[in-house]
């Protein structure tokens, strides 16, 4: 019979295994030029980027459509995405296009004519950072690199070896030209297999992660009851 240790083990290894990927807020995001005033931007509350900013008084109720212009990219100075391909940066930019499509239709109607009841939105990805598979498994799995692994994340506010993505975002009135919302965000990957497996998995889950969020976001604002809250840990 197998020692009772040893099934624990292979039990949390399994949890390991088999648990949803999921990605964590980083404690830093790097800016690019896409904003126009980067002044606006706060400290952003629970569920929100880390920088960000809401134009106070808009009755966000009024608005029942959206344009989703085209995601664009604006790299940092020290971007992986400087030695990217240019097919990698289309499936970047088609990846989280469709995100945002998938997420706002849900609470708007997507249109391509400004109008009084329209908002504009539109998304930057600024950094991406692929994981490194077998260390990322091996850091996962392995205690001392585990400890290692989360030690880095309690000083820099990401884990070894984890994928990392950044995006900025703007929400203007259609018609007026007025900026409503911006913001500037940054998440990691965490420690679970089922994400690390896939290099881009991270990437993907954080595009994932802000779809959700700025419609969240949308809906609270707007005095709905059904909004669905983004999931992280």
């Amino acid at each position: 019979m197998m020692p009772t240790s040893k099934c624990f083990a292979l039990v949390a290894v399994f949890l390991v295994l088999t648990g949803c990927a999921r990605t964590y807020q980083a404690r830093h995001v790097e800016t690019t030029n896409f904003l126009d005033d980067y002044s606006l931007l706060k400290e952003g509350e629970e569920d929100d980027a880390l920088l960000s900013y809401w134009k106070k008084g808009v009755n966000w109720a009024t608005y029942k459509k959206i344009i989703l212009e085209p995601v664009i990219i604006k790299k940092t100075p020290n971007s992986d995405l400087n030695e990217m391909t240019h097919a990698d940066g289309y499936r970047l930019k088609e990846l989280l296009d469709y995100r945002m499509q998938e997420a706002l239709k849900k609470g708007f109607k997507l249109v391509n004519k400004p109008g009084a009841d329209t908002l504009l939105v539109q998304f930057a990805i600024t950094d991406v950072e692929t994981s490194t598979v077998l260390l990322d498994m091996f850091s996962s799995v392995y205690p001392s690199a585990r400890t290692l692994s989360a030690l880095k994340h309690m000083v820099t506010g990401t884990e070894s070896f984890v994928g990392k993505a950044s995006i900025e975002g703007k929400i203007i009135d259609s018609t007026t030209g007025d900026l409503l919302m911006a913001s500037a965000d940054t998440r990691a990957g965490g420690k679970t297999l089922a994400g690390s497996t896939y290099e881009w998995g991270d990437i993907e889950e954080s595009y994932k992660y802000w779809a959700i969020q700025v419609s969240y976001q949308l809906c609270l604002r707007q005095g709905r009851v059904d909004c669905k809250k983004p999931e992280s840990e």
